[in-house]
């Protein structure tokens, strides 16, 4: 009987830990803070892509934090301290930033074990956007493991909980009995596919809206398996399919507001990259020097990372051309980002 009491103090001691902390993080400072610095975007329901503050409630303080300080919202957060996009975020989410809640969270449902990956051809298997390289959306039996009739008898076997977001863009790869998926915190799971077991997470430098695609790596006589990742940030990560470890990591864009959202192809040992940008949403600022970007898309040698070539979808480079009526010089040519899976 002790025993059980002190376990029910422990969860009200908890409960109001946790009431503390939303009642800290919804004060009317941090209140008046986002009235002020985001309700002129997220308040108009002319602006689509900004999402209604109902919306952003219902995502985690951490979430919003990121997307402030290294995500798509860097540019309209620029003039905000460190301290006032805490407030912004903590006010969104309801309740105070943890500090690696993210690290302990996934930590959840280890799987007891994690043989090495020998092989990709096992089934069923869907590796990274498409089946083939021509963009193929179509699954074979073989390959699914089932037929259209047993469609309808397919059941819920586990699930997987995604700490601290709301929000999963990356379509899933099966590959070699695992699920391989990204997350728009940076993270990317490798779970089994069989338990949902947790194999290994990796966290990239910005949010992961990709699929992940898988193939195999030359290393002198051995070959290992690597998962390639593309960031918010522009980065392209290769990580060890079997435990995570990083393996490389190549910056293929050097505009602020450059980032990954097509899945990188994999096809005769090259990496092609597609470049997108989220210039567009920071073009609505009268102080933001609109606009630098090129769509692009890269080469990269998928052994080592290296740039092989780079090809921009508008050759010209952006010269400055006039300044708006707030003095901010405006910049042309620009765009032509390339958001979706390279094919032939």
């Amino acid at each position: 009987m002790m025993k059980r009491f002190l376990g029910l103090a422990g969860t009200a001691s908890m409960m109001i830990l946790m009431l503390g902390q939303a009642a800290a993080a919804q004060s009317p400072e941090a209140g008046r803070l986002f009235e002020q610095s985001c309700m002129t975007c997220h308040g108009n329901a002319a602006i689509e892509k900004a999402p209604d503050p109902a919306v952003l409630r219902q995502m985690s303080p951490e979430v919003i934090y990121k997307a402030l300080t290294t995500g798509a919202m860097v540019p309209q957060a620029a003039p905000l301290s460190d301290e006032e996009k805490r407030m912004i975020a903590e006010y969104l989410g309801g309740q105070n930033i943890v500090e690696g809640s993210s690290d302990a969270a996934r930590m959840v449902n280890r799987c007891p074990s994690n043989p090495p990956i020998t092989t990709l051809s096992a089934t069923p298997a869907w590796n990274g956007w498409s089946a083939d390289a021509g963009n193929g959306r179509f699954q074979t039996a073989k390959a699914a493991g089932i037929v259209a009739d047993q469609v309808h008898g397919l059941k819920l076997k586990w699930a997987f909980g995604f700490p601290g977001t709301t929000a999963v863009y990356g379509q899933p790869s099966v590959v070699a009995g695992r699920v391989f998926v990204a997350v728009n915190t940076g993270y990317v799971y490798s779970l089994d596919a069989a338990t949902g077991c947790v194999y290994w997470s990796f966290e990239a430098q910005s949010g992961v809206r990709n699929a992940i695609g898988v193939g195999a790596v030359k290393e002198g006589h051995s070959t290992r398996y690597a998962a390639y990742v593309g960031d918010l940030r522009a980065n392209v990560c290769s990580v060890d399919a079997a435990t995570g470890a990083l393996l490389w990591k190549t910056h293929v864009e050097k505009n602020g507001l450059a980032g990954i959202t097509g899945a990188p192809a994999l096809y005769g040992g090259r990496l092609y990259v597609p470049v997108s940008s989220r210039e567009e949403a920071a073009g609505v600022l009268e102080s933001y020097s609109c606009c630098t970007f090129r769509g692009s898309v890269v080469a990269l040698d998928a052994d080592t990372g290296r740039q092989v070539w780079k090809t921009y979808i508008i050759p010209d480079e952006p010269k400055p051309i006039r300044k708006n009526s707030k003095g901010t010089q405006l910049y042309s040519p620009s765009g032509g980002a390339i958001w979706g899976y390279p094919h032939h």
